[in-house]
């Protein structure tokens, strides 16, 4: 939408943002500014104000609204100096993996760090005891990470573009 909208789009968050200049901080040894970026994001994700409650019928005196947490919440800030070599980019990882859960980044983020067969090979072994339908999931480290470039474009780009390994 153009300036003058009233509609409001999250182009990216700046949980995102930060969890990115951790990674970078951790990358660089810089794992006490890791570790505040981190920290940062975990201050306001442990904020009341931020907590999910559950929800009550419209007969509460509150009118579906509760003061009950929806889950058992316990999040803290790292301690100072936790953040090391063996540990930072292993912890920035998983805050990740909470703070982006659902939100389409996680396939990306871990073929970025080069595991996605070994969590995505994990999961569907995993899910096959349960289920049937991904019983011939599997991942292709060198080809899964990219999709097909449409037959169409190649064709177009004059010679400039080739099929991604694998397709």
């Amino acid at each position: 939408m153009g300036p003058g909208s009233a509609i409001n789009y999250c182009i990216i968050r700046f949980a995102d943002v930060l969890l990115m200049a951790a990674e970078c901080e951790a990358q660089l040894t810089n794992y006490a500014k890791a570790e505040e970026y981190v920290n940062y994001v975990r201050t306001r994700a442990a904020n009341p104000k931020n907590i999910l409650y559950k929800y009550t019928d419209d007969t509460h005196p509150l009118a579906g609204f509760s003061t009950t947490p929806a889950a058992n919440y316990k999040i803290v800030v790292y301690p100072a100096g936790y953040f090391t070599a063996a540990n930072a980019l292993p912890s920035i990882y998983f805050e990740r993996k909470l703070e982006l859960a659902c939100e389409g980044h996680r396939f990306f983020d871990i073929s970025r760090w080069g595991i996605a067969a070994q969590s995505l090979n994990a999961y569907f072994q995993f899910e096959r005891q349960i289920t049937g339908d991904l019983s011939t999931g599997n991942f292709t480290p060198g080809k899964n990470e990219y999709f097909p470039i449409p037959q169409q474009q190649i064709d177009l780009s004059n010679g400039q573009l080739t099929q991604n390994p694998g397709y």
